[in-house]
């Protein structure tokens, strides 16, 4: 394609070349008038659709070059600050999935769970995704909302199959005219329409997979077919892009349990100096060996293991239809299905000690790092239990949608979009748990007397059974079914279920050759319904009474009774061969590949059966348990596009504002002495959003481009639940307000606010190289914390603990990036490029008044390294990607509630493909190539918390296209 390939199809299109290549900014804009960015393949059928038939029509992208050289241009012409990614091929993004993708954009950082970039059920409002730290990012899906039902505003990226996609792009300070609520960003994913291209299309890929951990084999497939054709009633195409996948994963990790710090030296371990530490803490400081003169000690308690499998399941299904009317309109209507399902099965190996704080088994040697961590040694004396926590989620969404565009004159053109939502979020999960003793008052006499062996210095920790009593075969006791006891079982059932609707209208009105040369307009009315319903039960297992709810001291149920309700474990190469565990024995579920729901069921039956208090598997939802939300939003933007010279330079851009209005009721219950009733709460704000975005072309290659925005992120659904617990109306139990106190979700919650500043250097050169260098700073107001919110019941106003809007903090730092191809050099060598981007980011949030702390999720440093090549049939990439060490959590698992850390992390993946005619490609793909390890620690880099490995992933595909 020609280097200014889309200057003349915005040229052709408004038939003035010399006047829009003097104000570039119409050109950019011309992609704004049929939404957010959408890909240059959409804006060719727009070109179309204006009776332009010598436009030039849209190639669908092939190859890393052209994918690169495509991405490039729409940075280049973008009328703000854009970063883009583009399939390589049909059915092909340049990773397997479009959020590890998304992580070789400069500033954008990746979450990653079960061995792919994504998120979990635990985390489920967490996004996968975060855009110069910030996790909250607005995803749309074609520049429509695009919402999954699991209580967040982020939907599972990770669900939706990538082979539906033809390119994301990332905007990281929107204009007015993208539908708000990306404090951090705004990522638009793009479909495949049927004028992408005036051929017709026939592609189908089958692909094989292998995971070396869990070492199975899962297929996947995808086809897509487009065709187009004339009629007495206009140029008709449709589009059928499916896909089917089934992926596994294992996850091997090793948990380091809650540190205590040991000492015999008052003022030490944080304490008062004038109190010396209990007797107790003193004996298990004077119990650690070889500590030399270390005066604080921290050591475990115990550790825990755990091996997490499972598998994925996407189905993906999108259909388009498109019908150029005349010359003036065009219709498009699409819609997107998407099942993903995800499967896990977790066994889990934990340690206790039986004192208050660890201490070292008699005659055991210990290593200690310089600041007091231990490092190897054996803990004594240790209780052990093993438990299983399995879960099935199911996350379905469907999206349809139907959008008309006319040209209702030579300057005025309107777009008319209509999309509907609707999704369901469910999951079941169950757990259970046996011990290694027989009463649940855990007294000495019943426990066996076995210690932990650990060793933490290498890059995997290794971990042994003692057992005093049988030194020569320490698993004899532990191996044994007979020697276990049920102890507790858990269920929990979730059933969401989200709806959403849309309208939205624009104009965009060319006013010729003046200061302002475009002008557009828009209004959104938007409603969003989400019902959120699950409940968690649980249930101590006694064997006299059945059922334990005070958790009492009872015996427990032996395995022995019930053989089939446990097995041994775990896998062979834990870890790594010969690491971990030769023999533990886990729990097992009655009917084991059933359902997790089916199989809950069927355990409970079997462990209570002919028991006394027998439990009930609850499915039912008390009021508690359902977060029912109505969201309506209705906006109103206004942008105009400028062009003029400053100095000689030619500068252009966009200016405008938008304006929403939020209605949200929140519908749940108010409980009090008195029992529980229903309770409709309602709330409404207005948000003001300006945007500036401007462009000075130094020359015909660099530019420089400026970027100011305010924008939002409403709450969660989850966090605006209203679930209200109201104390008792006494006066002697007002707080120091003079007011009776309560509990709740905070209905009232504002939107977070961010007011965003872009400046950055861009130079465009050859065919598809680029360097850029970009500074920006974000301040950021309403992070939500804990505080006391005044609420009205009944006419009295209680000082409600929730979650309030309290935390400002700011986000500030570096870019930059470099795209290059050797065309220079001399064959075969010409074929290699180069990709590398860099990020650092400085950041700040409050976490209460006068406390600071950086933002979780967000490394510093973070790099990108791509290495390139591309020569006639062949194609070949490896990537590396780094990131910094960062907060992970806040009060997490370490010592006293201390704050968790990530250790730097890196991945290594490579492609490589190869056409073998012009039919049929073969391509091989790899993923974690460096085996990398997942490391968190608490505090100090030595407390070390958690070490976690995953699969490697291979894959060999093949695709057919004719």
């Amino acid at each position: 394609m020609p280097k200014n390939y889309y200057k003349e199809i915005f040229a052709v299109r408004n038939g003035n070349v010399k006047t829009i290549k003097k104000t570039m900014v119409a050109n950019a804009c011309a992609l704004l008038v049929a939404g957010p960015m959408a890909a240059h393949a959409q804006e060719a059928a727009t070109a179309s659709a204006s009776g332009d038939t010598s436009a030039p029509s849209t190639v669908i992208v092939t190859g890393q070059r052209a994918a690169l050289k495509s991405a490039r241009d729409l940075k280049q012409d973008a009328n703000q600050i854009v970063d883009s990614i583009q399939a390589t091929d049909i059915g092909k993004l340049p990773d397997v999935s479009t959020v590890e993708s998304l992580q070789r954009v400069a500033g954008v950082q990746i979450q990653r769970r079960y061995g792919e970039g994504g998120t979990d059920y635990d985390h489920r409002t967490e996004p996968a995704i975060t855009i110069r730290g910030i996790t909250q990012v607005r995803n749309l899906i074609d520049g429509r909302d695009f919402f999954t039902a699991n209580g967040g505003r982020a939907p599972d990226l990770e669900g939706l199959p990538s082979e539906l996609m033809a390119g994301v792009d990332v905007y990281k300070n929107a204009a007015s005219n993208l539908i708000e609520g990306g404090v951090g960003g705004v990522v638009n994913i793009r479909t495949r329409l049927p004028f992408d291209s005036k051929e017709d299309i026939n592609v189908i890929t089958l692909k094989s997979n292998y995971y070396d951990r869990i070492r199975k084999y899962s297929p996947s497939g995808s086809g897509l077919l487009s065709r187009q054709f004339k009629t007495d009633f206009g140029r008709m195409g449709f589009l059928v892009n499916a896909t089917a996948s089934k992926t596994y994963y294992r996850q091997d990790a090793v948990l380091q349990q809650q540190q205590h710090c040991l000492t015999a030296t008052a003022g030490k371990c944080a304490t008062d100096a004038a109190q010396p530490p209990s007797a107790a803490k003193v004996a298990a400081y004077n119990s650690m060996p070889n500590k030399g003169s270390l005066s604080e000690l921290y050591v475990p308690t115990s550790f825990e293991m755990y091996e997490d499998s499972g598998e994925r399941k996407r189905q993906g299904l999108a259909l388009a239809y498109q019908w150029q009317v005349n010359s003036d309109v065009l219709l498009t209507a699409q819609n997107l299905y998407s099942n993903y399902t995800f499967i896990r099965r977790g066994e889990y190996i934990y340690g206790d000690d039986k004192n208050n704080d660890p201490h070292a088994a008699a005659g055991s040697t210990w290593t200690w790092a310089p600041d007091g961590s231990a490092t190897s040694g054996t803990l004594s004396p240790q209780i052990f239990s093993s438990s299983r926590f399995d879960q099935d989620v199911r996350n379905r969404t469907n999206l349809s949608a139907v959008n008309v565009k006319w040209r209702i004159s030579d300057r005025l053109k309107s777009k008319t979009d209509f999309a509907y939502e609707r999704a369901n979020y469910d999951a079941d999960r169950n757990g259970d748990s046996i011990k290694l003793y027989d009463n649940e008052n855990r007294s000495v006499a019943n426990i066996p007397n076995l210690n932990l062996a650990f060793d933490v210095r290498g890059r995997i920790p290794t971990f042994s059974i003692v057992d005093p009593a049988n030194p020569g075969n320490p698993y004899a006791y532990f191996g044994n079914p007979k020697n276990w006891y049920y102890e507790w079982l858990a269920n929990a059932v979730d059933r969401h279920k989200l709806k959403m609707s849309a309208l939205s209208q624009d104009f965009d009105y060319d006013l010729g050759d003046h200061f302002f040369t475009k002008l557009h307009v828009g209004i959104r009315a938007a409603d969003t319904k989400v019902l959120l319903r699950g409940n968690w039960n649980n249930t101590g297992v006694c064997n006299d009474t059945g059922t334990n709810p005070s958790w009492g001291a009872c015996p427990l149920i032996p395995v022995a009774q019930h053989p089939d309700l446990a097995y041994a474990g775990p896998a062979s190469n834990f870890m790594q061969p010969g690491i971990g565990w030769p023999v533990a024995v886990f729990p097992e579920y009655a009917n084991p590949n059933s359902s997790v729901l089916d199989r809950t069921v069927a355990t409970y039956a079997q462990l209570f059966a002919g028991k006394p208090n027998t439990y009930t598997f609850d499915t039912s939802f008390r009021p508690g348990d359902i977060n029912e939300q109505h969201e309506k939003t209705r906006s109103f933007f206004v942008t105009g596009d400028f062009g003029t010279s400053v100095f000689g330079y030619d500068l252009d851009g966009t200016a405008g504002m938008r304006v929403v209005k939020t209605d949200q009721t929140s519908i749940g219950y108010v409980q009090d002495s008195t029992g529980s009733r229903a309770a409709t709460l309602n709330n409404s704000y207005r948000n003001f959003l300006p945007s500036l975005n401007t462009r000075l072309h130094l020359n015909e290659d660099v530019q420089v481009r400026f970027g100011y925005s305010k924008t939002m992120t409403r709450p969660n659904f989850t966090d605006m639940a209203a679930h209200v617990q109201l104390n008792p109306n006494i006066p002697s139990q007002y707080d120091a307000n003079g007011r009776p106190t309560g509990s709740s979700g905070n209905p009232y919650l504002k939107p977070m606010t961010a007011t965003s500043y872009d400046l950055t250097l861009e130079d465009y050169w050859g065919t598809s190289n680029t360097a850029f260098l970009g500074l920006f700073k974000k301040d950021i107001d309403g992070y939500l914390a804990g505080g006391t919110e005044p609420m009205n019941f009944g006419g009295v106003i209680y000082d409600i603990g929730t979650s309030i809007n309290l935390g400002k903090g700011s986000v500030k730092g570096i870019e930059a990036g470099f795209t290059q191809f050797f065309d220079f050099l001399p064959d075969p060598f010409k074929g290699f490029g180069i990709q590398a981007n860099y990020t650092y980011v400085d950041s700040k949030v409050e976490l209460k008044p006068g406390t600071l702390i950086p933002l979780p999720k967000l490394s510093k440093n973070s790099y990108n390294l791509i290495g390139l090549y591309e020569k006639g049939p062949l194609q070949a990439r490896l990537a590396y990607n780094w990131r910094s060490s960062y907060l992970d959590q806040i009060n997490g698992s370490g010592v006293f509630g201390a704050n968790q850390y990530a250790a730097p992390y890196s991945s290594l993946d490579a492609s490589v493909s190869y056409q073998i005619n012009k039919i049929f490609t073969l391509s091989a793909d790899a993923v974690n190539l460096r085996n990398s390890m997942y490391h968190t620690y608490v505090e100090r880099s030595s407390g070390g918390l958690l070490w976690q490995l995953n699969d490697r992933r291979y894959s060999v595909s093949l695709k057919a296209s004719f």
